[in-house]
């Protein structure tokens, strides 16, 4: 199946969410991103950063994540973290960063959210992870449908609510520069790390 495509989002350093979607894409992943980034940014203005390191609030996100609310529609996601830990077992010199964001499949590409204090930062990467094309939520729908605009597919209030959804996320997030995203993807903490990955 294609439209395969991941989220990933980042408090303070270490990766909270990682994971895989089947059908996410074009204006499904914008409504994901806007609404994701939505209820991370209520939570930080409300001061609840314990909702970003407990297992409990944690899940809340990955199921405001896995449901779209422009379609109400849901995708069930799977967890890269617990795959990983799983792979680990067989291969012991299976590198983190390298399974989590290169070894998955891709058609659709990529959603990065990295939180730090009250600043959410965010940044759309292609199929390749490309960091010389960092993509703004306008440039991913352009280059995952460039005639999105005119879709007979989406429909007019698809188109509408796809145009809200990226002024929204600009309204609320900050695009990523180059060495950012580098940094994000140079990432090799996570929640849920098992024990034996903690003593190395």
């Amino acid at each position: 199946m294609g439209q395969r495509s991941q989220i990933y989002v980042r408090y303070e350093g270490k990766l909270i969410i990682a994971r895989y979607y089947q059908w996410n894409y074009g204006e499904r992943m914008i409504s994901r991103a806007r609404y994701g980034i939505e209820h991370i940014k209520c939570d930080i203005d409300e001061g609840y950063t314990f909702c970003f390191t407990t297992e409990r609030y944690i899940n809340r996100y990955i199921h405001i994540f896995d449901t779209n609310f422009d379609m109400k529609d849901v995708a069930i996601s799977t967890d890269i973290f617990k795959e990983f830990e799983e792979w680990k077992v067989e291969e012991p010199e299976l590198d983190f960063k390298q399974y989590c964001f290169t070894y998955q499949d891709n058609n659709d590409g990529k959603l990065l959210i990295d939180i730090s204090g009250k600043t959410i930062k965010y940044a759309f990467l292609d199929s390749e992870t490309d960091i010389k094309h960092i993509m703004s939520a306008r440039q991913y729908m352009a280059w995952d449908s460039i005639n999105w605009r005119h879709s007979k597919y989406i429909g007019a209030a698809g188109i509408r609510a796809c145009k809200d959804n990226i002024q929204s996320i600009n309204s609320m997030a900050r695009l990523m520069t180059e060495q950012e995203v580098i940094d994000f993807l140079q990432t090799d903490d996570y929640f849920g790390k098992s024990q034996s990955e903690l003593m190395f």
